[in-house]
């Protein structure tokens, strides 16, 4: 079990801020783009979790055996398009 004093939060403060950033600038063009369904949402979270199991942590860090602070970036960016994305400027 991993305690959260053991969890090296700067990196994951840093990673979901910057995503959220990353996240907020990503805007839909209606007429020419994709649009993720659950089930594309939750392949991409698949994807993400073996990605970042496959990275590992830094060398110094020993709290999970995933890289955490790609994990928290991708939180970030789709926090950042679900709450401050959207469409893009004049399609309102």
């Amino acid at each position: 079990m991993v305690s959260l004093a053991s969890l090296v939060i700067g990196p994951i403060i840093v990673a979901i801020i910057f995503g959220f950033v990353v996240g907020s600038r990503i805007h839909l063009n209606l007429e020419n783009s994709f649009t993720f369904t659950l089930s594309g949402i939750i392949a991409l979270i698949i994807g993400v979790i073996i990605m970042a199991y496959g990275l590992g942590q830094y060398p110094t860090y020993d709290d999970l055996p995933i890289a955490t602070a790609f994990l928290s970036a991708i939180i970030g960016i789709l926090l950042g398009s679900v709450l401050l994305g959207g469409r893009a400027k004049g399609d309102h």
